[in-house]
């Protein structure tokens, strides 16, 4: 059965109108990488509207087993394109609202 690596976090206030360009970034690198992530079963990100924190991002990452989600996120976060995203990102993203968690189907339908 898959796993999902789930990160949940908030933009930073200050950096909310450079999300929407350094998402595009990200869309068009993976687009044009299809080999890279090819590991990846799934990837989708949710913004939660309402609730207790509002603007609430949550990407998950799905891929078959723990084994492979070690693998491919060292092979795709080895690539030094991806690495320069990354970074960007986090300096967008409030340090105390990030978390990453690793869950398990136990009913899908």
């Amino acid at each position: 059965m898959s796993v999902l690596v789930v990160e949940t976090y908030v933009v930073k206030a200050e950096k909310v109108d450079e999300f929407d360009p350094a998402l595009k970034e990200f869309l068009q690198f993976k687009g044009s990488n299809p080999r890279l992530f090819a590991g990846v079963r799934s990837w989708s990100l949710h913004r939660q509207e309402y609730g207790s924190v509002a603007g609430l991002y949550a990407e998950t990452w799905e891929f078959d087993d723990l084994g492979a989600m070690e693998k491919e996120t060292a092979r795709v976060f080895a690539d030094e394109k991806m690495r320069a995203i990354q970074r960007g990102f986090h300096q967008l993203v409030d340090p105390a609202t990030f978390s990453a968690s690793i869950w398990r189907p136990i009913v899908t339908r």
